[in-house]
């Protein structure tokens, strides 16, 4: 199963997302709009994992030490080798942090990640061959980080969908 570590939004910020893509929707040339369901600002890329190892992440996902920032999207910005139109935010110290703990930890478990620098963002639109839209969003969108958890990709009747590993 293909698999990241990740801080899911509250309810408020998931709404404002969703609104956020249905705004930039018009300026951009895209196939895929993001499910507001599936909108999660990822930390560790990990991609295959043994289902037999997930559980065993999770578990350790849940000891991490509780987590406390309150982060914001203010920017939109789009990757252009990915075509992926994303919203971030600053890379707060705190932020910085989180990150590096839930990396270290893939790392204590010998678990292979995609080790690019983490840039924080979540994704809007994928598949995006151009964009003329803002580049600032206003109001900033507030986003409560308060845990990291182990997520899944898979489908259901409407499609990819991201599911949360449940610990052992």
């Amino acid at each position: 199963m293909r698999c990241f570590l990740a801080a899911w939004p509250d309810e408020t910020a998931r709404q404002r997302c969703a609104q956020l893509t249905d705004a930039v929707r018009p300026h951009a040339v895209h196939g895929r709009v993001m499910r507001a369901d599936n909108l999660h600002l990822t930390l560790a890329f990990i991609g295959d994992l043994p289902d037999t190892d997930a559980p065993g992440i999770a578990t350790a996902c849940a000891a991490l030490p509780p987590v406390q920032h309150d982060w914001h999207l203010d920017a939109i910005g789009f990757f252009a080798r990915p075509r992926v139109l994303w919203a971030g935010g600053p890379l707060t110290p705190e932020l910085a942090g989180i990150a590096d703990r839930a990396r270290a930890l893939l790392d204590d478990l010998k678990v292979s990640y995609d080790r690019k620098p983490f840039v924080p963002h979540v994704t809007l639109l994928r598949d995006v061959r151009r964009f003329d839209g803002p580049n600032e969003i206003r109001p900033p969108i507030p986003w409560a980080i308060r845990e990291v958890a182990l997520y899944r990709s898979g489908r259901d009747d409407r499609g990819a969908r991201y599911f949360r590993v449940e610990p052992a």
